[in-house]
């Protein structure tokens, strides 16, 4: 029986992300010519090259946004093959992650409707030619039946330079880590694509229309610089030596986080855009006219990193609001573990911005039973929105003893003899989770330590209530074999 749009035409019935109205239909022009296992979608610039699967049946088609169902086996295992594209202007789509994030956002939606929730248990890059960006995504998700692995749902993606791309493939039964392994291997060149790509350093055009789409208007006209670094581009309104010297904090910035939280740099991976702005005004305009907040809201922040970018203003370049919104955004765009909730966002970025002393507080409220249980914490939206003006403090992300907190579960996690050899694992694991999805934050602190929520605060505060000085802070972490990571390049 030939594959049907099951997920896919299941995915448009739900809720989409923020500023989208639902997936729409784009039209890449006239239909693709099939070719044996080949399938060329000319208006895309790309081939699909289904070679490698056996018993192969369907070909292209138009359904909405579906161009492609095809039935297949891959060692004996019998796959499901839907191939979409969505408007990439529509989604704004930063890279093939962020399809990858859109599909899994939409299952999502589907599974706690019915009081579940979803995520990806393996997401990477795959090396190859697939499309405007020069590199794509695959992530797979373990589908159960009661407590079994039945089967897998994969997903490969990719980005040209107006659309996003996605083959949804659903596995039956299970692939075996043998096979899942060759399945990668096989997924790395199903796609070919003859366009162009972009230059990871941006153009002189895409710098130029960067800063005329996003500068606020009191500056948009005004004598400006844009300075690519190793791994950023900063686009400002300020001098040049003041830029320089800001740019090279920035990528030591990047060093140190990576050494604590290990990624690999993707070839191809474009830099990272900041807005750096000559006085704070300038940000408060660029945060509504880009975030469309209100100012207050604009107002009770000193940085902000959002979608690819962080914009700030000029301050020491040792402030600590740098290192913490440089965390958010390579949490985003670098680790891609955006899930957990703000607890878990602001703790690893205020953990990375905080030193030992400044989270005293936590011993004295963990000793007297004052802080709000786990349970509760772990679901509230946003920490920043959530505190008083009152509660904050001055300077670095002006956060209350609420983002204390957050970075004293992150200190615990990595710190402590309970947490410390399983850190990367907890992280991991917390980042890929639904934001606020209890439900699957225990799940995955069950499947990490062996401990419910109420348990890992229990041991939380013991490790609290007697904290003595804290060593090693900001090192590499545990690789969970006694050995430190080291930076990888």
């Amino acid at each position: 029986m030939l594959a049907t749009p099951i997920l896919l035409v299941s995915l448009a019935l739900t809720v989409s992300p923020p500023g989208t109205a639902g997936f729409p239909s784009p039209d890449p022009g006239p239909g693709p010519r099939p070719e044996g296992p080949e399938f060329e979608y000319e208006k895309l610039e790309l081939v699909l090259d289904l070679g490698g699967l056996d018993e192969l049946e369907g070909g292209p088609t138009q359904r909405g946004w579906v161009r492609g169902l095809w039935d297949a086996e891959f060692d004996g295992v019998e796959l499901e093959i839907v191939f979409g594209v969505l408007e990439r202007a529509k989604f704004e789509f930063d890279g093939p992650y962020d399809v990858v994030d859109t599909v899994a956002f939409n299952r999502g939606n589907r599974a706690r409707e019915k009081g579940g929730s979803y995520s990806f248990d393996d997401s990477k890059a795959l090396i190859g030619e697939f499309g405007y960006v020069p590199y794509g995504w695959f992530a797979s998700h373990d589908r159960y039946e009661g407590t079994l692995v039945a089967g897998h749902d994969l997903v490969i993606a990719g980005m040209t330079k107006t659309q996003g791309y996605v083959l949804e493939i659903t596995a039956t039964p299970a692939l075996s880590d043998e096979q899942m392994a060759a399945f990668e291997k096989w997924a790395a060149t199903c796609v070919r694509y003859s366009g162009e790509t972009w230059d990871p350093r941006w153009t002189e055009e895409e710098r130029k229309k960067r800063w005329a789409d996003d500068a606020p208007d009191a500056v948009a006209d005004d004598k400006h610089l844009i300075i690519p670094t190793k791994y950023y581009v900063v686009f400002t309104d300020i001098g040049k030596g003041t830029a320089k010297a800001f740019g090279k904090k920035l990528d030591e910035n990047y060093e140190k986080i990576r050494s604590v939280f290990p990624f690999e740099d993707v070839p191809g991976e474009r830099l990272l855009p900041i807005f750096y702005f000559t006085n704070r005004e300038h940000y408060l305009d660029w945060w509504v006219k880009n975030l469309g907040g209100s100012r207050e809201s604009a107002e009770r922040s000193g940085g902000v990193a959002s979608g690819d970018v962080y914009s700030t203003y000029h301050q020491s370049v040792n402030a600590p609001v740098h290192i913490h919104e440089q965390t958010h955004q390579i949490f985003r765009n670098r680790l891609r573990l955006s899930g957990g909730g703000s607890w878990f966002q602001e703790g690893v970025a205020e953990y990375m911005s905080s030193k030992p002393g400044e989270l005293g507080e936590i011993k004295r409220l963990a000793q007297k039973g004052r802080l709000t249980p786990m349970k509760e914490f772990f679901v509230v939206p946003s920490l920043l929105m959530s505190s008083s003006t009152e509660e904050r403090k001055e300077g670095g992300s002006q956060s209350g003893l609420a983002y204390t907190y957050s970075a004293a579960i992150c200190e615990f996690a990595k710190h402590s003899e309970f947490g410390g050899e399983k850190f990367l694992a907890w992280v991991h694991a917390m980042g890929k989770v639904a934001r606020n999805d209890l439900p699957a934050i225990e799940r995955e602190m069950a499947r990490v330590y062996g401990v419910t929520v109420d348990e890992f605060e229990e041991e939380f505060t013991k490790y609290w209530s007697k904290r003595k000085k804290v060593r090693n802070w900001h090192e590499p972490a545990d690789d969970g074999k006694g050995k430190k990571k080291k930076r990888r390049r």
